[in-house]
């Protein structure tokens, strides 16, 4: 199960990539040097010594938090995911990637009304963030709301068609 949560975890932060890939190129050269790195090790380093130092504010270190987030997420260590999109919404409270990312890892956690809460701000934010519905299915089918998460697994893949969601 855990196996499961984990893949479809990777593709819903694939999913998120390409939105914050923009904001990414307006980054400093090391922090941009970061994300190019396979290694999602390299990329917590990398990043972390980004944020240490201090030349980052406002948008730029909201997006770098995402990044690292993002990297510990594959590396597993959610709770610390958790912690840097948590400080990236105090930075940008309205930006519903951080609720999103928050989600997912939530989720991984298996912390499933944490997850649905976060899913369902990410989407009052972004409507069409099929990843927040595909999160949002797999959290409501864990906690036994068939009926929603099938309604939300289906508009999921209506938004985006490559989006894994859980089966039923």
């Amino acid at each position: 199960m855990l196996r499961r949560i984990l893949q479809t975890l990777f593709v819903s932060i694939a999913l998120a990539a390409p939105a914050s890939l923009a904001l990414a190129q307006s980054l400093p050269q090391d922090c941009q040097e970061a994300m190019e790195v396979r290694s999602p090790q390299a990329q917590v380093e990398l990043f972390s010594r980004c944020l240490d130092s201090g030349s980052l504010s406002g948008a730029t270190k909201a997006t770098t938090l995402k990044q690292r987030a993002v990297a510990y997420m594959h590396l597993g260590q959610h709770q610390r995911a958790i912690d840097d999109v948590t400080e990236a919404m105090k930075i940008k409270p309205g930006d519903p990637d951080v609720y999103y990312l928050r989600g997912l890892a939530k989720r991984a956690l298996g912390k499933h009304q944490e997850a649905i809460d976060d899913s369902t701000r990410a989407i009052g934010m972004e409507p069409k963030n099929a990843g927040a519905y595909a999160n949002r299915a797999f959290s409501y089918k864990a906690l036994g709301y068939t009926s929603q998460a099938k309604s939300d697994a289906r508009r999921a893949l209506e938004l985006d068609p490559r989006v894994k969601v859980p089966s039923f």
